[in-house]
């Protein structure tokens, strides 16, 4: 019998979804080869991470049901997963009125989804409404809510409005999770967490670090999708910075200290050079 190879590359295709609707993208003839070209890539990019990112939705909700979380919070996750699979197809209409197929290969290997065995049930739903909620949404929804103000057509603007509202409700319910359940961990939990927050920060950071590298883009090519990387990196670390951590502090963590000993860890192992100093 043959064996699976599993360094076969795989191919998420979903034309026959994103064929369901048309997107009016505006005048793509004003773009030039290379603004085009960044556009599309980062919608392809786009579509295959926010199919992907059903999956930490899905890690999300076991960890919920271990915990004993009623089911107004699994539902939400739920929802969660159900979304990030929709805003896939949104990218794959985007890429279609590109003239583009909605299809690209699937990282391989996938992400590892996080399970947290070293904490308590409670404490790994707590681990994940931080990572989840606290930072990749939050930071989320400023850069969509950035590029929506520049959207070239209301074709665009509409996608972009629909994942702008449900990155809002992603974040909301990490948040929420922090609000109503924090408070009931023992000290001893509280100061796990907060360590914790050095390699959620150190994840964020590393996470987002290739827009640094990625060059300036014209208003025209960003109107259609193409990322401006200084821009982009600016608004992660105002995010972060001005939301995130002191929000986390706000609800007892050390996530002040969390933030620095991040950045000089990633640093210290030369992750983070030279133009990293607006993270600091």
């Amino acid at each position: 019998m043959n064996r699976y190879d599993e360094t076969a590359d795989i191919e998420l295709d979903l034309t026959q979804e994103a064929s369901l609707e048309k997107i009016e993208l505006g005048n793509i003839s004003i773009l030039t080869v290379e603004e085009r070209s960044a556009a599309v890539l980062n919608w392809k990019n786009r579509m295959v991470s926010e199919h992907v990112s059903a999956r930490v939705f899905a890690g999300f909700f076991d960890k919920m049901v271990r915990a004993g979380l009623p089911a107004r919070h699994l539902n939400a996750a739920q929802q969660g997963m159900a979304e990030e699979l929709s805003h896939a197809v949104l990218c794959g209409r985007v890429l279609q009125a590109f003239g583009e197929r909605a299809s690209a290969p699937l990282p391989n290997p996938l992400p590892q989804v996080e399970r947290h065995e070293d904490a308590s049930p409670i404490e790994a739903v707590l681990r994940d409404a931080i990572s989840i909620g606290a930072c990749s949404e939050t930071v989320a929804v400023a850069l969509v809510g950035t590029e929506r103000e520049q959207a070239a057509s209301d074709g665009l603007r509409a996608v972009l409005d629909q994942i702008l509202t449900d990155e809002v409700g992603h974040s909301r319910l990490g948040w929420k999770l922090l609000d109503e359940y924090l408070p009931r961990l023992g000290a001893r939990e509280k100061k796990r967490l907060s360590r914790y927050l050095v390699d959620v920060f150190e994840h964020q950071l590393a996470f987002h670090k290739p827009f640094v590298d990625l060059p300036p883009m014209t208003d025209t090519g960003v109107a259609f999708g193409a990322p401006d990387g200084p821009s982009n990196f600016e608004v992660f670390v105002h995010t972060m910075t001005t939301i995130t951590v002191p929000g986390l502090a706000a609800r007892g963590l050390a996530a002040n200290e969390a933030w620095n000993k991040a950045i000089t860890h990633l640093r210290a192992h030369k992750k983070l050079a030279g133009t990293f100093d607006a993270a600091a």
